[in-house]
């Protein structure tokens, strides 16, 4: 503006130029006030650090919340930062807001004609005593005021279709599921339990 003036610009030049910047700056000024008053409204409450929550797929341990992003650190090491006002617009899920477990659904599928309360038994059995134990800071791994379910899901194209219900640490989720996976397979093969599995007839044609 200074130099529109040294070199005599009219007034109304002048006045044009400045409504064009204030535009801009006001464009520009537009995304930081969001992130900032968004921040605010993150950190008086919703989320806090050490909370797990989950964004767009992605979930992880919030790490730090500042008045432009909040940082979290995902379950395989990465570090993703969202920006405020696009973590607050979207629906995103607190996993510790109430308490630190999540209920794990593991889908199992045994061969038709078993006998499936027969099935429940032995997998309540077996994956019990995993849920009992407590992780380092002597938490226990599973909300022992919850028992393990098995549940019949669906009747599936080969197999009935039952699902296994824990509610777990969130921190624990990945080793401690897939640590019951291995149980439930062991244990249905050491009980002759067949696991099915899709299979297709192909029938060969020769033209003559």
């Amino acid at each position: 503006i200074i130099v529109l003036i040294i070199f005599r610009v009219p007034k109304g030049g002048i006045s044009i130029v400045g409504a064009g910047l204030a535009t801009g700056l006001g464009f520009a000024m537009q995304s930081i006030l969001e992130n900032f008053f968004y921040g605010i409204s993150l950190m008086t409450g919703r989320i806090h650090v050490g909370d797990y929550i989950e964004c767009d797929g992605i979930a992880g341990r919030v790490e730090s919340i500042t008045y432009q992003s909040t940082q979290i650190t995902t379950v395989d090491g990465g570090v993703i930062a969202f920006l405020n006002s696009a973590l607050f617009k979207k629906n995103f899920k607190n996993m510790t807001r109430n308490h630190r477990y999540e209920l794990i659904k593991i889908p199992v599928g045994v061969a038709y004609g078993t006998d499936v309360e027969r099935v429940r038994q032995l997998l309540i059995e077996a994956i019990t005593p995993i849920c009992q134990e407590v992780n380092d800071d002597g938490q226990p791994i599973t909300d022992t005021n919850i028992p393990v379910s098995v549940a019949f899901s669906d009747f599936g194209d080969s197999s009935v279709d039952l699902k296994v219900g824990v509610w777990m640490l969130v921190e624990e989720k990945f080793r401690l599921t897939a640590r019951i996976k291995e149980v439930i397979y062991n244990t249905l093969n050491k009980n002759s339990i067949e696991i099915p599995f899709p299979q297709r007839d192909v029938h060969v044609i020769h033209n003559s």
